[in-house]
């Protein structure tokens, strides 16, 4: 899916046997809980003032073990969120749709606001890579190199690394979906260039899973191949034609989740029954509306008329709705459906089974099935705003970001909602119910938090490292503003600065350090003042200590994402840093991989349009997030010169010692 799904594809046909019995145990809880969440108070959707406060969890490395996804220590997990849309089209339309990307990650994770979002699926769109008319697939190759390399830069790497920063795993989707045949050879070439540019990115991250292609079309599977063998040739087609792109994943990515799709727009995922495709870490996805004949029936595991049923494939391998969604008054047959009659009977059917996974579609308000409404506007804009690429983009919400209301009744946005704060605690890492050696033990405590600088608006820290006993090893560090969680830093980072804060107050900063397991230390706290209207630095931060709750409730807030959205409506002091960096070390030994991730410093009223590196040895880079190696010992000056939408321009140094 994306923009709307077309009316004229080929339709399901219906079939007479109704699914096996579901599990009512959890389920029946469900039903009661969730629908009254879904039309009661869980109704609104976050505002433009709202702190978010981030529900996130642990993400280590998730791996396959049968029909299951566990984590490090054994323990089953099973992954449920959200859609949102292209992450590039949202950006270039912000001013019209009333959020950046990066907003919309902080809105469906936002713990104040009931959502609890553990996956969100980021469809990236030849459409928009190659900046071509919203509508239509365009003839394969569809961009270049270059494009690519822009579009990650500029806006997939931004939302990845707030993902991580907000505590919830990701799935990068190649989302191809129109008007092209998964036999062309011309779209070989182009999975080919995007997997081997993208599948490297982002592999040592746990928290991104990738997913092959969103949908193949035609040739079709219009019955069950576990069956009949005509659909079962097809299916094997589609693997001697899809297993060289896993291999291009693997090649770069050995270890991340891989999502495997399947011909008629992901609909026969059972297809792996007569021969799975060949790798270690392997997902297969199921897309299905309440439009078609299967979801009439209620028969999702019937697969023995139009391949629109799964055939219990679960049961044998993990399974991932990364599509499922309905609204009550859209004009498609395909997407039109209800909380009564689809929404709710298709969630018991998924929540039979640890094995299956799901992400909803779609968190946004123009793309269809939509789970919000823009509350700023009475544009009724649907499925897409123009062409962003060729046509100017309507200023509808110069202060962003601006509400968007969460649709309720019997449409899914209450619903889902809901849903995702009811098992926000079910199978998640280090929670969940498949046994394993269990790690029990916390890590230590960081020690020696210090304050290094402040502003107006910002205050800066660092601390020594933690360690971790349990075998789990260290995940990440939750730092916290008076008792309640702003960011989250990788474990390799042992320093933050915490943005949006107001002038003239003492805060309270706490550093906690949290393992793969899910176990947080004790946080080690400290106070500083931010400095005054008249300049005062407020550096006069209190003595640290080792005890604090390390509690996990704040925004997050401090990341952007180098869009076209800015996030108030007063200028940022001119004379503060328009980004920062974190290096994961300012010491290091030759030939010692050092990462740098940007902080956001630019406050309300601008946003960061671009971003330079010299890594002082004759390097430079751009973008969000960058890693280096210095080749001989000394010392080395890195600069980051930010420029802002308003033409503001600054650098920020940083000495790294190597030997």
């Amino acid at each position: 899916m994306t923009d709307s799904r077309d009316e004229d594809q080929t339709d399901t046909h219906r079939l007479t046997e109704h699914a096996t019995d579901l599990d009512t145990s959890r389920r029946s809880f469900m039903r009661t809980s969730v629908a009254a969440g879904a039309l009661g108070a869980l109704g609104t959707g976050a505002t433009g003032s709202t702190v978010a406060a981030s529900s996130g969890i642990s993400t280590p490395p998730l791996h396959v073990d049968g029909n299951l996804v566990k984590d490090p220590d054994g323990n089953t997990v099973t992954l449920r969120g959200v859609n949102i849309a292209d992450p590039k089209r949202i950006n270039v339309t912000a001013p019209a749709r009333g959020k950046t990307a990066t907003q919309v990650v902080d809105m469906v994770t936002d713990a104040n606001q009931g959502w609890h979002a553990r996956v969100v699926r980021l469809p990236v769109q030849p459409v928009d890579i190659g900046e071509h008319e919203p509508g239509q697939g365009p003839p394969p190759v569809a961009f270049t190199e270059s494009q690519l390399e822009t579009y990650l830069t500029d806006h997939l790497d931004p939302v990845v690394e707030h993902c991580r920063q907000r505590g919830v795993y990701c799935i990068i989707d190649y989302h191809r979906h129109r008007d092209i045949k998964w036999t062309d050879p011309d779209l070989d070439d182009e999975i080919r260039l995007f997997w081997d540019v993208v599948a490297p990115r982002y592999a040592d991250q746990s928290h991104v899973l990738y997913e092959l292609y969103n949908e193949p079309q035609e040739p079709g599977i219009w019955g069950d191949p576990s069956a009949k063998d005509h659909w079962a040739d097809t299916w094997r087609d589609w693997k001697e034609t899809a297993q060289p792109w896993v291999d291009v994943i693997r090649s770069h990515a050995p270890e991340n989740l891989v999502l495997v799709g399947s011909p008629s727009w992901s609909q026969s995922p059972e297809g792996a029954l007569v021969e799975p495709f060949e790798g270690s870490n392997l997902m297969y996805t199921y897309h299905i509306y309440p439009g078609h004949n299967v979801s009439r029936d209620q028969a999702w595991d019937d697969a023995s008329m139009n391949g629109g049923g799964v055939a219990n494939v679960y049961e044998e391998y993990p399974m991932f709705v990364t599509e499922f969604g309905w609204q009550s008054d859209i004009r498609s047959r395909y997407l039109r459906g209800t909380t009564s009659d689809y929404g709710q009977p298709f969630m018991d059917w998924m929540e039979q089974s640890d094995a299956i996974h799901w992400t909803a579609w779609c968190a946004d308000p123009i793309w269809l099935p939509a789970m919000f409404d823009r509350a700023f506007t009475d544009n009724d804009t649907q499925d897409s705003i123009g062409n962003p690429y060729a046509e100017p983009v309507p200023e509808l919400c110069s202060d962003r970001p601006c509400e968007w209301t969460t649709l309720t009744g019997e449409n899914m946005g209450g619903f889902i909602k809901a849903t995702l704060s009811d098992l926000r605690d079910d199978n998640v890492p280090g929670e969940g119910g498949g046994g394993g050696d269990g790690d029990a033990t916390a890590p230590t405590a960081p020690t020696s938090l210090s304050v290094d600088g402040t502003t107006e608006s910002s205050i800066d820290v660092s601390w020594n490292a933690a360690t971790d006993a349990g075998g789990s090893g260290l995940d990440h560090y939750n730092v916290s503003v008076d008792g309640s969680v702003e960011q989250q830093v990788a474990a390799d980072v042992t320093s933050a600065t915490i943005t949006d804060l107001s002038a003239d107050t003492s805060y309270t900063i706490g550093v906690s350090a949290v393992d793969g397991a899910g176990n947080e230390s004790s946080a080690a706290t400290t106070t500083a003042t931010t400095g005054g209207s008249d300049g005062g630095d407020g550096s006069d931060g209190g003595e640290g200590s080792d005890g604090g709750d390390g509690s996990d409730d704040g925004d997050g807030s401090d990341d952007g994402d180098g869009s076209d959205g800015g996030d108030g409506s007063e200028d940022a002091p001119s004379g503060d840093p328009i980004a920062k960096f974190q290096p994961s070390t300012t010491s290091a030994s030759v030939d010692e991989r050092i990462t740098f991730h940007v902080q956001d410093t630019s406050g309300v009223g601008r946003w960061i349009t671009d971003l330079e590196w010299e890594l002082g040895d004759g390097t430079t880079a751009t973008g969000w997030w960058n890693a280096h190696q210095y080749k001989s010992p000394g010392t080395y000056t890195v600069a980051l010169t930010t420029t802002a939408n308003n033409g503001d321009q600054t650098t920020y140094e940083m000495t790294i010692t190597v030997s």
